[in-house]
C-alpha cells in the first residue's frame, strides 16, 4: 500500500522535463547516513538520515539534505542539534502547509539513563520544520523507525526496531508495530514476544490483514487491523537478512532479500512473487560466484514504476566487517518486468564500500537510490571510519548518461573480479549483454583469452598466464562497451 500511494503522489505531481542522471558521493569529514528519500514535484530530491559532525564517535543528529534534479546539494538542515537524533522515514503528506512527514527518534538523557522518543516532523519543500509530534517511549532503548504502511490518508502502521545494549555488552532487541491516526494520535500497538530484528510490514490489499516479517527467525506474524495476533508462519525460503515486501496489486506481492542457496551455500539476491494466500508463484534468483555475496538493499530495496520492477542490491561485501571492508563493492540495480523476467542488471561504483538503503521510483520512469558509502582508500591513512551519503539517479534503462569525464560513476554492464587475481577471473554481467565477447590482451596487444558471455557469471581460467597486467575489453554488437586492466599476481 505504501508503494502505491507514493507512486500515485509522484505521478500526480506536476510534470517535469526528463531528469538528469547522476551518481555522486558527498565526501565530508563528518559521518553521514541517508535512510530514506522522496522526489519533489520539481524533480529535486529530499533525503533524511543522520550526521555526526566531528566524525564516527560524536552524537547522532537528525539530518535533511535537498538535492537538485542534477544531484547538487542546495540545502542541508540539522534537526534537534546536540541531542541523539535520527531521521528514518519520509513520506509525502499534506498537513498544516507541510509537504512531507519525516519519522524519526530522539534519545533524551537524564543522569545514567536515556528516554527514547518517536517523533513526527512536518517539513515543507525548503526543509522548514512546521510542526512536530513526540511520543515518549522506553528507557534505555535505541529506537529505529524502520517501515510504515498506510491504511488510508488518516491511518498509519509504523514498524520500529528497538535495541538495548546490556551491561554484559549483549544485545536485547524487539520489534513493535504502532497504529497511529494521522495527525497524530497513537491508538494501538503490538510487540514481538521474543528477540527479533525488523524485516518489513505489509498491509494486504483488503486493508484488514497486516503481516509483520521478523529476522532471524524468518517468521511472518499475521495481525488484524487492531494489531491482534492471528497466526504465525515461516518465510517460504531462507532469507539471511531483513527483507522488503512490496504490494503488486490485489492479487499478490513481492518479497526481496538475501537468499541462502541450500545447494551452494552462496548468498544471493532473491525475489519471490507471492499470491494473496502467501504461496510463491514465481521467483528471480541472481547467482554470484563463490567468492562474493550479493545482498539486497538494506531497507526499501524494491520500487515499482509502471510495468517494471527495480531492485537495489550491493555486491562483493563481507558481512562480518561491513561496512568497513577494504575492497571495492558495487551498487546494483536489477530491472525486471512484472512477471519477474529479468531485463537488465547494472553495476555502479567499484571505488568504495556501498550500502543502498532506499530506492524510489521517479517520475521519468527511472529510479533513485541513496544510502551510505565507506571510502576505504582515502580513510586508510588516518584510520577514520566515517561514512558518506551517496545518491544515484538512473534513467529507465538503468543508465547514467551525463558523465563522460567520470568513468568510475558510469553504469557498468559487467564487472571483472577478483582484481588482482591468480588462478581465475570472473565476468559478472547483466543479461542485457548476453552474447557479448570478452577479450584479455597481453602487453603486445595479442588476445590471450577470448570468452563468449553466455551467462551472467563466467569463470575464466587464468592459472597458466604469467604475472603481469592485462588490458581487457567486452565487445557487444561490434562496439566496445566495457574495458579495463586486470592484474595477474
Amino acid at each position: 500500500m505504501k508503494d502505491i500511494l507514493i507512486i500515485s503522489f509522484i505521478l500526480l505531481a506536476q510534470l517535469v522535463d526528463a531528469q538528469n542522471t547522476f551518481f555522486k558521493n558527498f565526501n565530508h569529514p563528518s559521518h553521514e547516513k541517508a535512510y530514506s528519500a522522496a522526489e519533489m514535484p520539481d524533480g529535486s530530491f529530499l533525503l533524511a538520515g543522520e550526521i555526526r559532525q566531528s566524525g564516527y564517535n560524536d552524537v547522532n543528529e537528525g539530518y535533511l539534505v535537498k538535492l537538485t534534479s542534477m544531484g547538487e546539494v542546495v540545502e542541508t538542515k540539522i534537526i534537534n542539534p546536540a541531542n541523539s537524533t535520527r531521521l528514518c522515514l519520509l513520506l509525502p503528506y499534506q498537513f498544516e502547509n507541510a509537504s512531507y512527514i519525516c519519522v524519526g527518534s530522539s534519545d533524551s538523557l537524564s543522569e545514567d539513563n536515556f528516554y527514547g522518543n518517536k517523533i513526527f516532523y512536518g517539513i515543507d519543500d525548503n526543509l522548514n520544520i512546521l510542526f512536530n509530534k513526540r511520543f515518549d517511549y522506553k528507557y534505555n532503548y535505541l529506537i529505529y523507525p524502520w517501515q510504515y504502511t498506510l491504511e488510508s490518508d488518516s491511518t498509519m502502521y509504523l514498524l520500529s526496531d528497538n535495541i538495548r545494549i546490556n551491561q554484559n555488552n549483549s544485545l536485547e532487541r524487539f520489534v513493535d508495530v504502532v497504529k497511529y491516526r494521522l495527525p497524530f494520535d497513537s491508538l494501538l500497538s503490538y510487540t514481538s514476544p521474543n528477540y527479533a530484528i525488523v524485516g518489513d510490514l505489509l498491509l494486504k490489499s483488503n486493508d484488514t490483514i497486516l503481516d509483520l516479517y521478523l529476522f532471524p527467525s524468518n517468521r511472518r506474524i499475521t495481525l488484524d487491523e487492531n494489531l491482534q495476533y492471528l497466526k504465525s508462519s515461516t518465510y517460504p525460503i531462507d532469507f539471511r537478512s531483513n527483507i522488503c515486501t512490496t504490494l503488486l496489486d490485489e492479487n499478490g506481492y513481492l518479497i526481496v532479500g538475501e537468499y541462502a542457496d541450500p545447494s551452494t551455500g552462496n548468498d544471493e539476491l532473491g525475489c519471490l512473487k507471492m499470491n494473496n494466500i502467501d504461496a510463491p508463484i514465481d521467483s528471480l534468483i541472481y547467482n554470484p560466484s563463490e567468492d562474493t555475496s550479493f545482498y539486497a538493499g538494506a531497507r526499501e530495496n524494491t520500487a515499482i514504476n509502471g510495468d517494471f520492477i527495480y531492485i537495489a542490491g550491493f555486491y562483493n561485501v563481507n558481512a562480518m566487517w561491513f561496512p568497513y571492508n577494504y575492497n571495492p563493492s558495487w551498487v546494483t540495480i536489477t530491472k525486471a518486468d512484472l512477471n519477474l523476467n529479468m531485463i537488465s542488471t547494472h553495476f555502479y561504483g567499484g571505488d568504495a564500500q556501498y550500502c543502498p538503503f532506499s530506492i524510489i521510483a521517479t517520475s521519468d520512469g527511472g529510479c533513485f537510490v541513496t544510502g551510505y558509502s565507506y571510502d576505504y582508500i582515502n580513510n586508510l591513512p588516518n584510520n577514520n571510519y566515517e561514512l558518506d551519503i551517496f545518491a544515484l539517479k538512473t534513467d529507465a534503462d538503468g543508465l547514467i548518461t551525463e558523465l563522460p569525464d567520470q568513468p568510475q560513476a558510469k553504469a557498468h554492464d559487467a564487472i571483472i573480479y577478483p582484481n588482482p587475481g591468480i588462478e581465475y577471473l570472473n565476468i559478472q554481467s547483466g543479461p542485457q549483454i548476453t552474447g557479448a565477447e570478452f577479450y584479455l590482451f597481453d602487453v603486445n596487444g595479442k588476445a590471450v583469452i577470448v570468452e563468449k558471455i553466455t551467462n551472467t557469471l563466467i569463470n575464466v581460467n587464468t592459472a597458466y598466464l604469467p604475472a603481469g597486467t592485462y588490458p581487457w575489453q567486452i565487445v557487444f554488437k561490434n562496439k566496445v562497451i566495457e574495458s579495463g586492466k586486470w592484474v595477474k599476481k
